[in-house]
């Protein structure tokens, strides 16, 4: 019976260890300020990290210092974007469902955001801002995050959207 007790101990000990490499494989994917001038965002990813060509859900949260979130105006944008973070598809976006005064905490879940087919190494942007009349600037921006996925080497940023 001890013999039975201490293969059991060492099998599972042999699985753990085993298996313990392969945790480290997988990190989540954090995002960074885009600049000093917008707020930033808090975003997590499911999947994460994202799958070419499925669909990704972003529940985005954060607090806008200087302006108001308002309902049906303000948007949630998303883009992805090759290394140089060149768009790779149009972006996406949706309207908030209810408007929240500076200052406030916000919470915004996109459940349907289509990823387009990706390369080894992307760009993905998140931002919030409101529309303009101006087409050489045609969103003004609140808050934005974004990082570069499958390259070590480089510094996380997206200053574009």
């Amino acid at each position: 019976m001890k013999n039975f007790i201490f293969a059991f101990i060492l099998f599972a000990l042999l699985l753990t260890v085993n298996a313990a490499p392969f945790q480290l494989n997988k990190r989540a994917i954090s995002f960074e300020a885009c600049s000093s001038d917008l707020d930033s965002l808090t975003v997590k990813l499911d999947p994460d990290p994202p799958v070419s060509e499925k669909i990704e859900s972003f529940n985005v949260s954060g607090t806008l210092t200087k302006n108001d979130i308002t309902k049906g105006q303000t948007l949630l944008l998303i883009r992805y974007g090759d290394k140089d973070k060149q768009p790779i598809d149009d972006f996406y976006s949706q309207p908030f469902n209810e408007s929240i005064k500076a200052g406030n905490p916000f919470k915004i879940l996109a459940s349907d955001v289509h990823i387009p087919k990706l390369p080894d190494s992307f760009a993905i942007a998140v931002a919030v801002g409101d529309p303009t009349d101006d087409p050489s600037n045609p969103i003004n921006l609140f808050a934005c995050v974004g990082t570069i996925v499958g390259e070590s080497s480089v510094k996380s940023s997206a200053s574009t959207i």
